[in-house]
């Protein structure tokens, strides 16, 4: 399917104002990208452990927003969940404009602005997108790849990998572009340390299932059952079509929608008794809280397995842990990441 990505090139004095002259024109929603300074309210609501590196400022913004383009209804049917611009920051204004038409409305809706508030005329282009050329092409890096000694993690479009032998474990995995693939160290972590703490009567928890990679991964390696959740309801239907690709009997994975810091009580309602290991690989801005309200959750000599973190962050979670009474038994890193291994 085909979508037109405006650009409208300004300074940062005007950027706001002609995002108010895109609402008049029907244009729902808009990206602001400069170099202005982040506030700290502004860093905490970013949902990541990295700090921005925004640059010198230098006074400029680009407005970017989206409308449909020309499809015929073939094209219209397409729709590329994760990886289309459908799913990018600003929405998609619906129904087929000329661009030309309606940047030359922009520029008039400007010039009249213009009169009472001066600022430099913008430059505005457009270009056509289209999401059949490049919708599947984050696949291209996706390989089977070896996590442990007798696991092998295989996108389901790869054949059977050649590195495999007979006592290897296949994990078969539709991670979506929006969910881990399990490739990334943070991921790898978690993995890793599940195997040295599964048994076959385990009882595990995912706090943030993603594509329920680790939770799966916990069943293939003989835990009794896991119970996901993730504040993101795809996530669940994601994680609930990998485990049947694996053949894990319905019974033994549930996953639900739900934010664990927000909803801490409704989701204890939800499980009849504590787990023997809960795993969290999400960040650190959540794992420092998470450490205070997850011990409910977990036996009194369960594990609890947290990742997503920062090897920079390290020491705010190991001061978490340890003010919430955890006994840190282990600390893996890989690369620039860190994940612990605590008791309660």
């Amino acid at each position: 399917m085909k979508w037109i990505q405006y650009k409208v090139h300004t300074t940062t004095d005007a950027a706001d104002i002609i995002g108010e002259l895109l609402y008049e024109l029907g244009i729902q929603g808009f990206e602001i990208s400069d170099h202005v300074p982040l506030t700290p309210e502004e860093e905490k609501q970013m949902y990541t452990d990295i700090p921005a590196d925004l640059g010198p400022d230098d006074g400029k913004a680009v407005l970017t927003f989206y409308t449909e383009g020309d499809n015929t209804p073939e094209e219209k049917e397409f729709y590329s969940t994760g990886s289309s611009l459908r799913d990018a920051a600003s929405p998609v204004q619906e129904g087929y404009q000329d661009p030309e038409e309606l940047i030359a409305s922009l520029r008039s809706r400007i010039a009249d602005m213009q009169q009472f508030c001066p600022f430099p005329d913008p430059v505005i282009t457009y270009s056509v997108q289209d999401d059949a050329q490049w919708k599947d092409k984050w696949k291209d890096s996706f390989h089977p790849f070896r996590v442990t000694d007798d696991l092998i993690v295989t996108p389901i479009w790869e054949p059977a990998p050649e590195i495999a032998n007979e006592n290897d474990t296949i994990l078969l995995i539709e991670p979506g572009s929006a969910f881990g693939t399990g490739t990334h160290e943070t991921t790898r972590l978690c993995m890793t340390s599940l195997r040295s703490y599964i048994h076959k009567d385990t009882r595990i928890m995912d706090a943030g299932c993603g594509s329920g990679i680790l939770a799966i991964a916990a069943l293939l390696y003989g835990a009794k059952s896991a119970f996901c959740l993730d504040i993101d309801p795809s996530a669940v239907t994601g994680t609930q079509e990998n485990a049947e690709r694996n053949h894990i009997a319905a019974d033994r994975i549930r996953a639900i929608h739900g934010n664990i810091l927000e909803d801490s009580a409704a989701i204890k309602a939800e499980c009849p008794e504590p787990f023997d290991v809960v795993v969290a690989n999400i960040l650190a801005d959540v794992i420092i809280p998470l450490s205070g309200m997850i011990r409910p959750f977990l036996k009194p000599d369960g594990i609890f397995i947290s990742s997503g973190i920062l090897a920079s962050r390290g020491d705010d979670v190991r001061k978490a842990l340890t003010a919430n009474h955890f006994t840190i038994i282990e600390e893996n890193t890989l690369g620039e990441w860190i994940s612990f291994v605590a008791r309660p």
